[in-house]
């Protein structure tokens, strides 16, 4: 490689660096290693865009970022995953520490993302039906929908066309996906309530002044009998954050005769049962109908010291 043309803020090979005279930033601290023989100028991030474009680098040709890169590259949330997913529609014979290769028999739906080759994202979910639980795949759909990059519906139809592995799941995942949810918290609050067979809320209820602006938002809530359901998550103790919030909820309260009922980290993910109680009684207090017994479908997803202890 020519001098001129070498450029170290793009992933370059140690052969790469030698041609262009560039070997002592392999020994000098001017560059990192990303993957076995790829490495970068050290001031450039370590991003998910930086390792992807390392690992096609590396690839045999027609990769395609696949799975929780592809995920992450569209701005959907996933849970960790040290890997780069690579995807390919042919055998092959690849290995580097740090990359994950896949091999599919159905066609990939290909299409470029920060100028790389990426799984849309509605293959993606449907990819990841297959490794995720029910509460990580919807969330991803729920912050996927929430990046503009699908919608629910399109989400549903894919999923439901899907002749690929777990079709079953992704279409039962597909179906819990909402618009306009906040976090990832706030979604497993919502499928707590659903999956116990709760009357679903609304998501990000929007409280208009008499001009037509939005003035509040409620989280999740049921408009009809003004009960707000929210989560606090660690943000909300942030800076002015909880002045906000008091402000907001003290004049829904008092001026609009909404009710509050405040949900935290520990409440969804490690009392549960006592959770859905509270729920039920707050929803039976607004003259809500609640069909009891309880399903227990939440049960399989959601951590039960009482079940445990059995």
């Amino acid at each position: 490689m020519p001098f001129a043309d070498f450029d170290p803020t793009q992933p370059f090979t140690v052969e790469e660096a030698r041609e262009a005279g560039r070997s002592r930033w392999l020994r000098n601290g001017r560059c990192r290693r990303i993957f076995h023989n790829m490495y970068i100028d050290a001031r450039i991030p370590d991003t998910v865009v930086v390792r992807s474009r390392a690992a096609l680098r590396l690839a045999p040709e027609g990769g395609v970022l696949s799975h929780w890169t592809a995920a992450r590259l569209w701005g959907g949330i996933v849970p960790d995953n040290a890997n780069i997913h690579v995807s390919f529609m042919r055998d092959v014979r690849f290995r580097v520490d740090g990359i994950k290769p896949h091999r599919f028999r159905h066609r990939l739906h290909i299409v470029k993302r920060h100028g790389l080759p990426v799984t849309g994202p509605e293959q993606t979910f449907a990819h990841l039906a297959r490794d995720l639980d029910l509460l990580d795949l919807v969330a991803l759909g729920d912050s996927l929908v929430r990046k503009g990059v699908t919608t629910p519906q399109g989400l549903l139809a894919y999923a439901e066309s899907w002749d690929g592995q777990c079709r079953r799941e992704a279409v039962a995942a597909a179906r819990l996906v909402r618009e306009r949810v906040d976090s990832v918290p706030e979604t497993k609050l919502r499928l707590l309530l659903v999956l116990a067979g709760l009357p679903e809320p609304e998501v990000d209820i929007r409280i208009h002044d008499a001009d037509g602006i939005v003035v509040f938002r409620i989280d999740l809530g049921y408009r009809a009998a003004r009960l707000a359901f929210e989560y606090d998550g660690r943000w909300h103790d942030d800076g002015d954050q909880p002045a906000k919030d008091e402000h907001r909820r003290r004049h829904l309260s008092t001026e609009e005769a909404w009710t509050f009922e405040i949900f935290v980290a520990k409440d969804v993910f490690e009392t549960p049962e006592a959770t859905l109680e509270r729920a039920v009684a707050a929803l039976e207090a607004a003259g809500i109908r609640v069909d009891r017994p309880l399903s227990d479908a939440w049960r399989p997803h959601f951590r039960c010291p009482t079940a445990q202890a059995a």
